[in-house]
C-alpha cells in the first residue's frame, strides 16, 4: 500500500506517528476537511501534470485553482493532468492520496504559496485515508520541494493569527493578589510528535508560598490542540475547593495575550463535572461534546471518553 511506503519513508525520520489513517475517506479535498474537521481551504491538494515521461507534482491549496497562464510562464508548457491510469505509474499513489512524500525518484515538487497563509496544513499520505498536519517549513522539506511557485487563482486572502511561539522563561509572572504563577520549565515544538512550545507553570499560594498545583500553556493551533487544549491543570487534593484552578486559568489567559493568542481551548472529560463548572464559569463556549479524534494524540493516549471542548475568546475576556 502508498501509505505504508510514506510511512517508510517518515519512519526513517522518526516521524511515523505523524502519519493518520481515518476510518473515513479523505479522497477529496471536501471529504478530507470533513474527516480532519478543517476549512477545505486547509487541506493541501496535490496536483500532478505530465512533464515529458514524467510528471511534476504541484502542492497547493484545498480552494486555489491553477492558473493555466501563470503555469505556462512558471513551467513553459501547458497544465496538463495526468491520465487516471498514470497517477498511480508515475507517482506511486492511486487517485485520491497522491501525496509530494516517498516520491519516484527524480519527481519534481513544487509548492503553490496559496499554502504560505496557514500556519499548517494537510497533505495527504499515500491513500485515500490518510493524511498528517505539517507547517509550510516542514512540508517545504519533508517533500524535498524545488521551490515555492504562483500559479494558482481564486483562493481567499487572509493569514492565520500570527502569534509568538517561543516561550519566554525571564518573563515577568501575573499574580491575582492570592495566587501566582512561577515557571517549572519551558519546552521547544517537538518535531517528531507535532508538539507546539509550551511552558509548565506551578500555581502558588501567595500567603505561605505553597504549590497548590501545576497548569500549562501551549502555544499554537495544531489539531492535537483542539481536543487535548491550549491548556492543562491539575490542582492537588489537599487544595481542592478554593477555585484555584480558574484562578491560575485567568493568569495564563494574560500570558497567552502577551504572546499575541485571540483564543484558547481548554477541555474535559464529560464526566469530570468540577472541570466542566470550571470552564463554564470561566465564561468558556462550547464548542462540541465528543470522543477524540481516533489519530489524536490524546486518544492515542488512552483517553476514548467524551470530551467537552470549550473555547475561550480573549479578547472578549
Amino acid at each position: 500500500m502508498s501509505v505504508e511506503r510514506v510511512k517508510e519513508f517518515f519512519r526513517a525520520m522518526n516521524l511515523e506517528q505523524r502519519v493518520w489513517e481515518f476510518e473515513t475517506s479523505s479522497a477529496t479535498v471536501e471529504l478530507a476537511a470533513q474527516t480532519l474537521g478543517v476549512r477545505p481551504a486547509r487541506i493541501a491538494k496535490t496536483l500532478s501534470f505530465a512533464l515529458g515521461e514524467g510528471c511534476v507534482l504541484v502542492v497547493a491549496a484545498g480552494d486555489a485553482r491553477v492558473d493555466n497562464r501563470k503555469f505556462k510562464d512558471q513551467f513553459d508548457m501547458k497544465a496538463k493532468m495526468l491520465a487516471p491510469d498514470e497517477v498511480a505509474r508515475l507517482t506511486g499513489s492511486e487517485i485520491g492520496g497522491v501525496c509530494p512524500f516517498a516520491l519516484p525518484e527524480n519527481t519534481p515538487v513544487y509548492l503553490d504559496r496559496s499554502l504560505q497563509r496557514f500556519t499548517t496544513v494537510f497533505p495527504a499520505c499515500g491513500s485515500t485515508n490518510s493524511a498528517m498536519e505539517v507547517s509550510c517549513d516542514e512540508l517545504y522539506r519533508y517533500s524535498r520541494a524545488k521551490g515555492w511557485v504562483d500559479v494558482c487563482k481564486d483562493w481567499e486572502e487572509g493569514d492565520d493569527p500570527a502569534i509568538d511561539t517561543m516561550p519566554n522563561e525571564q518573563r515577568e509572572m501575573p499574580s491575582d493578589g492570592e495566587i501566582s504563577l512561577r515557571i517549572a520549565s519551558v519546552s521547544g515544538a517537538d518535531e517528531t510528535k507535532g508538539f507546539v512550545p509550551a511552558y509548565k507553570f506551578e500555581i502558588v499560594r501567595q500567603s505561605d508560598g505553597a504549590k497548590v498545583g501545576e497548569i500549562d500553556l501551549r502555544l499554537g493551533y495544531v489539531r492535537n490542540l483542539y481536543f487535548g487544549g491550549n491548556i492543562g491543570y491539575t490542582v492537588s487534593e489537599d487544595y481542592r475547593g478554593n477555585g484555584y484552578a480558574a484562578k491560575a486559568c485567568k493568569l495564563v489567559f494574560q500570558i497567552a495575550r502577551a504572546h499575541r493568542m485571540p483564543y484558547l481551548i481548554i477541555t474535559c472529560r464529560e464526566d469530570n463535572i468540577p472541570s466542566r463548572k470550571t470552564l463554564e464559569r470561566l465564561g468558556g463556549t462550547l464548542q462540541e461534546t465528543r470522543v477524540p479524534a481516533s489519530y489524536s494524540a490524546l486518544y492515542r493516549d488512552g483517553a476514548h471518553e467524551p470530551h467537552c471542548i470549550f473555547r475561550f475568546d480573549l479578547d472578549e475576556d
